[in-house]
């Protein structure tokens, strides 16, 4: 008899124990999806403000106001790392306008695809091509 309940007991333990880590998993997937999406949609908004011409943006409030909702949610979901990063692209004046502005919004990319993926890190360099294009007053 004793051994007959402690394996409906361990049975039960053993259900218990992986209910919650379940639950505890399904919330970190979600938290990290929605991190995604917030980063993703932030920079969706900064490609637009960057080309106008090329987006199909209705108008520039409504650009102004899904920008502010994924800063928002930046805000809500980012790691402490992806919020310094972004604070300190705001502090300069969130542009690219000269080369302090450009590393910071590259640093800023790199440390949100970090928080975003469990790939290996990429080259700053490499990112700043990408993003920015080669600076042909360099090359």
């Amino acid at each position: 008899m004793g051994t007959a309940f402690f394996s409906f007991l361990g049975v039960i333990l053993g259900a218990t124990l992986q209910y919650y880590f379940s639950r505890h998993l399904d919330g970190l997937r979600v938290h990290r999806e929605a991190r995604t999406k917030a980063y993703t949609d932030y920079l969706h908004c900064v490609s637009e403000h960057a080309n106008p011409d090329q987006m199909r943006s209705s108008d520039d409030h409504e650009l102004g106001a899904r920008t502010a909702d994924a800063k928002c949610r930046i805000c809500l979901y980012g790691s402490p790392e992806a919020i310094a990063a972004f604070a300190h692209f705001e502090r300069l004046g969130a542009t690219m306008r000269n080369q302090g502005q450009q590393a910071a919004f590259t640093q800023m990319v790199a440390v949100m695809r970090n928080d975003s993926t469990i790939s290996s890190n990429v080259a700053i360099v490499d990112l700043q091509t990408i993003l920015l294009g080669v600076d042909r007053s360099t090359a």
